[in-house]
């Protein structure tokens, strides 16, 4: 098969057209990639290794494609279903960046076709991501619910990113007023996901403080760090400004690889989107669990409208050489909150 490897820890990106084509197992399928999502994760695989179960590696997670396969037990799909999501991270045989690429049936979304395939390569790791934070580590129930009020608060940072943005549709849908912390040019687009209030990231620790207990009024106890660096914030405003009856606050972060610093009254939650699919200790079984509970849910919000995609910007052509240039621009561009996606193949 064609695709995009890289060799070795910090090696280079890599088109190849010799790569096995993978066959699906058990309660599998496999899709023919036709548009492949650019995410941190990729770089951060790449540069560091971690992740990755074996090298040389094809990285790329979040794809739409078209079921060209399907193995025993899958009653789920059948060839030629338009399908969407996260795929395992880190596995051989299930990189997007290569031309056919394994799913897992429970884990995968099926796309009715009211998403085109380029939005629909936009909301797999953003969207499971935020369900993550919110649902597994602020303790949210995945229902639909109207704001009013006397709606509680939660408390998103980096809300204009892949993960801020579905969580800031999330939490709105599920009843809670939502507090987003972005930058300055990026309030017009989280107001339009459902963000009650904003304020900016960029001012200095205490006024953010400031700007929170002014907005919020102490009626919250969820904090949602969806930009990985916002720990210090997300504690402090728990700490200094949350519900003050509350026996128990919750701070969820992406940041999975700095540790927290605990405090009495608040349970910390790291997201590790990282063990989807895998099975190795019990917290990657619950993780990919409640993933796979989550689906229909979201296909269902995904199917109504209610929950939209991402914007996104369309690099190059169509190919595999594509994506090259995609992670070229993806690494050189500033402040942009479009998703870059590459459409590898036709249908």
């Amino acid at each position: 098969m064609k695709g995009i490897q890289v060799e070795k820890v910090g090696g280079s990106y890599d088109y190849v057209e010799d790569i096995v084509k993978p066959l699906p197992g058990k309660n599998q399928i496999l899709v023919k990639s036709l548009v492949t999502a650019i995410n941190p994760v990729e770089p951060f695989m790449q540069s560091t290794g971690m992740l990755v179960l074996s090298w040389p590696i094809v990285l790329g997670c979040d794809a739409s494609g078209v079921v060209a396969e399907v193995g025993e037990g899958v009653g789920k799909f059948q060839v030629g279903d338009k399908v969407f999501g996260c795929t395992r991270l880190g596995h051989a045989g299930y990189g997007t960046f290569q031309e056919f690429f394994l799913m897992d049936e429970n884990l995968t979304f099926k796309n009715e076709g009211n998403l085109s395939l380029e939005e629909a390569a936009t909301v797999g790791v953003g969207v499971l991501t935020a369900c993550l934070g919110l649902i597994r580590g602020l303790k949210m129930d995945l229902v639909t619910k109207k704001v009013d009020d006397s709606s509680e608060w939660v408390i998103i940072i980096g809300a204009a990113g892949a993960v801020g943005s579905f969580a800031v549709q999330i939490a709105h849908l599920c009843g809670y007023k939502v507090l987003a912390a972005c930058p300055p040019n990026a309030i017009e687009l989280v107001e339009s996901l459902g963000a009650d209030a904003t304020y900016s990231h960029r001012l200095p620790l205490e006024d953010q403080l400031k700007e929170i207990a002014l907005i919020t009024g102490g009626k919250f106890l969820r904090v949602f760090d969806a930009s990985a660096f916002g720990a210090e914030a997300g504690m402090a405003a728990l700490a200094k400004h949350g519900d003050p009856n509350a026996k128990l606050k919750y701070f969820s972060t992406t940041n999975d690889w700095i540790p927290i610093d605990p405090v009495e009254g608040i349970e910390i939650d790291l997201v590790t989107l990282g063990a989807i699919g895998k099975s190795g200790d019990e917290h990657q079984r619950e993780v990919t669990a409640e993933i796979a509970a989550f689906i229909p849910q979201l296909e269902k919000l995904l199917g109504n409208g209610k929950l939209k995609a991402m914007e996104y910007e369309v690099i190059g052509a169509v190919g595999f050489k594509e994506v090259l240039k995609a992670l070229d621009v993806y690494n050189n561009r500033k402040g942009s909150t479009k998703k870059i996606v590459v459409r590898v193949a036709d249908e």
